[in-house]
């Protein structure tokens, strides 16, 4: 039997309680998946520095493959929740089923030009001291691609309808199996860094299983019926109009990320890349509120558009940036404080401890620009809501561009000088995202105030 309806109605109702009862599922759910990263790192950590730099090396690569994921999910939550407010279910199984054959269409695209570009990145980088580990890293990523793009997919789906429960059990079913994995993988089979892989890619596996069980035995709203399983060039259009701009927006921040490690090697070796990657896992950890706040707006905010209500996707948006902006600025000074014993995680081994007070700095630094890159990523998904897809994309390629701009001036003086322009940087993103977003809010009320 189908679910009861009532997540629909709630996100379909007011949009401060339903904002807070989906990012409350999500934010339990991402702070999951930013644990397994974590999880990661830290079990990397104890084989040694050289395996931890490689592991830090090609985190952006694990970015780039799951971007089309990202984006597209983001599209079908969008372009879903607006055909539900607007009462057209049919149509709504429609952009759903064709999102899920363009993400395995992604998936193969993807893997074929990862394992074609890998080698020469790492020579791009200069990175060929951590080459064979690199390459043990990224190959589970590159033979399950499909599992870690359709797992994006199928959570922004489940948060399309209100599911936000279930769009938590997705992700905490593959967050939970990487972690139980990781050892096991790592150690127990002697796997190294490429245990931490698989065990990644394993858990992606599992929850998309269990996301397409759910539909397979009608259990959600939207049916996605074996009708709706072909490519329609008008449902295919009205996804990619928010996934291609949001996927190209990952892409900018993955791509961006692979190149920034060349000027981080300038300015401090390899061993940089490493110190710059294991703080910012805890910055991670703090914008995972300002990520699900922004997850749990789009479906709402949007649904609000189908319903032809502008005034009230403006009350979702300006409580989402309140709600994001004294949370996340909490979170980042509780950070600050414990800095040090929080790095002690990491530098447990031998060859980490001796970095242990250069990691207390930089996380230190990037307490400072947490809560601007918690609204750099909610300003985005604001602009996503307002069909301002493309303005996001380029503000973000500028900003990408910018930071490359700025980590090249500074990798020449010094490492800290780097650091501190990337505080700078972060904080300047942050502002001009929700900026445009708050800007683009008022005209879009100004202009239509009746409908989208």
């Amino acid at each position: 039997m189908r679910q009861n309806g009532k997540e629909l109605e709630t996100l379909l109702g007011e949009p401060k309680k339903a904002i807070r009862s989906l990012a409350l599922a999500l934010s339990f759910s991402y702070l999951v998946i930013q644990l397994n990263t974590f999880f990661d790192t830290y079990w990397t950590a104890g084989l040694g520095d050289v395996p931890m730099s490689a592991v830090s090396m090609m985190s952006p690569i694990y970015w780039i493959i799951t971007s089309s994921g990202i984006g597209l999910g983001v599209g079908a939550a969008s372009t879903v929740a607006f055909r539900l407010g607007a009462g057209d279910r049919d149509r709504a199984g429609t952009l759903a089923a064709n999102a899920l054959v363009l993400g395995l269409i992604a998936s193969v695209i993807t893997s074929i030009l990862v394992f074609i570009t890998i080698n020469p990145m790492i020579i791009m980088i200069g990175a060929d001291e951590v080459r064979a580990d690199s390459v043990s890293y990224v190959m589970p990523f590159i033979l399950l691609a499909s599992a870690l793009i359709l797992n994006g997919i199928i959570s922004g789906l489940l948060r399309a309808e209100g599911a936000g429960r279930k769009s938590m059990m997705v992700l905490l079913v593959s967050a939970l199996l990487n972690i139980v994995l990781d050892p096991i993988l790592i150690y127990a089979l002697d796997m190294k860094v490429a245990g931490a892989g698989w065990a990644t890619a394993i858990g992606a596996l599992i929850s998309v299983v269990l996301g397409l069980y759910w539909y397979a035995t009608d259990q959600m709203e939207v049916r996605i019926d074996l009708r709706h399983i072909r490519l329609e060039r008008s449902a295919m259009s009205e996804v990619l109009g928010i996934a291609g701009p949001r996927t190209a927006e990952a892409l900018v921040t993955g791509v961006t990320n692979v190149f920034q490690r060349i000027f981080l090697i300038i300015a401090g070796g390899t061993m940089a890349v490493m110190i710059y990657n294991v703080p910012f896992r805890y910055p991670t950890l703090v914008i995972v509120v300002a990520e699900a706040i922004g997850a749990a707006m789009i479906p709402v905010c949007s649904a609000a558009l189908g319903q032809r209500d502008p005034a009230k996707m403006m009350v979702g948006l300006k409580y989402s940036a309140k709600l994001s902006f004294g949370i996340t600025s909490v979170l980042a000074v509780v950070v600050f404080i414990f800095a040090d014993p929080l790095m002690m995680v990491f530098t447990q081994s031998e060859s980490m401890a001796q970095h242990h007070d250069e990691l207390v700095w930089v996380l230190r630094m990037f307490c400072i620009f947490t809560p601007f890159d918690g609204f750099r990523k909610l300003g985005s998904c604001m602009l996503q809501v307002l069909r301002r897809s493309k303005l996001s994309t380029i503000a973000m390629l500028l900003w990408g561009l910018l930071k490359l701009t700025v980590y090249g001036l500074t990798c020449t003086i010094s490492f800290h000088a780097l650091i501190i322009g990337c505080v700078g940087v972060y904080i300047f993103g942050g502002c001009m995202m929700v900026g445009l977003a708050l800007y683009f809010s008022r005209e879009h009320v100004k202009r239509r105030p009746q409908a989208i």
